[in-house]
């Protein structure tokens, strides 16, 4: 069993997203933009809105990010101070959910870099609700109920990152835009959070009590309650900052709100956690095959 995580972050030092590998003067050329708008948007001369869309979905991830960073940290701290168990004796655990909370760190301060450049403008999501998100995780549960909620969580957002990845790539094979790449190499990091969160559903989950899983389980609803929030107030702070209903007319956004409310369904919806792929129905396999050209989010990472 920790052979399977031990695997997982192997070559985590050599495959990664860091800011300085990206080339930042080609990230708002006029033919990236035009790029944008028509594989976002879902047509032509709609950079102003595609811009306003992109800082206020990344910059919302990136406060997502830091707070799975800062609940992993916290994680890290609990579980050396509690009883010995075979998930956390020697360093796997340990080393595994360092790698993950580094790399969260790393998005984030490349995806707030990214759409300042992209916008030529520093605006900073007003009410981000950290406190709120951290309060969730100060109780005296054990640190395994909170890295399986932390999980579940993330895990919605992570997979339908990876959809529009390969919806980007689908359109740009050959990795001529800067987007495409600037997903591509955070697809490198996502891959392995993807299977650390599967070998948290594997195993972890099934570990907790009942007692455990119904802690779980509200943890799970009073975070999505709160990351709803946040999406709500970044979506009215940027449309007034940028001016622009970034909503209306446009493909990924309908599609991001489907995958959205559908991931969490299968995902959180039972008494233990379920890889998304797992549960998906047809509707919604056939719109992923229409967006991304594949009826799947995860599958070939099910190992």
């Amino acid at each position: 069993m920790m052979d399977r995580l031990a695997e997982i972050n192997l070559e985590a030092h050599m495959h990664y997203l860091h800011p300085n590998r990206m080339p930042w003067d080609s990230c708002a050329t006029e033919q990236e933009l035009d790029f944008l708008s028509r594989s976002l948007i879902g047509s032509p001369g709609q950079e102003e809105k595609t811009i306003a869309y992109l800082y206020k979905e990344l910059a919302q991830l990136a406060e997502l990010e830091m707070h799975v960073s800062s609940v992993l940290v916290r994680v890290l701290a609990e579980i050396q101070s509690s009883p010995d168990s075979r998930l956390s004796r020697g360093e796997i655990l340990y080393h595994a959910l360092s790698c993950f909370a580094a790399e969260e760190v790393q998005h984030a301060n490349t995806f707030y870099q990214y759409v300042r450049r992209l916008s030529g403008r520093d605006v900073k999501l007003l009410n981000n609700l950290f406190h709120e998100r951290m309060e969730l995780f100060q109780g005296d549960e054990s640190p395994l109920v909170k890295l399986a909620a932390l999980c579940a969580t993330a895990y919605v957002g992570e997979s339908i990152i990876t959809v529009f990845e390969r919806r980007m790539k689908t359109l740009d094979a050959d990795r001529r835009f800067f987007f495409t790449n600037l997903l591509h190499y955070h697809g490198l990091d996502e891959a392995r959070h993807i299977r650390s969160d599967h070998f948290v559903f594997d195993y972890v989950v099934p570990s907790l009590t009942q007692a455990e899983l119904r802690r779980m389980h509200q943890i799970i609803e009073d975070t999505e309650n709160l990351n709803t929030q946040l999406a709500l107030g970044a979506a009215k702070q940027f449309k007034e900052e940028f001016n622009v209903d970034f909503t209306e007319e446009n493909h990924s956004a309908r599609v991001q709100l489907m995958l959205t409310q559908e991931f969490r369904r299968v995902v959180q919806g039972g008494d233990l956690i379920r890889k998304v792929d797992d549960g998906l129905n047809p509707s919604i396999q056939m719109l992923l095959c229409d967006f991304s050209r594949a009826p799947t989010v995860h599958s070939s990472l099910y190992i």
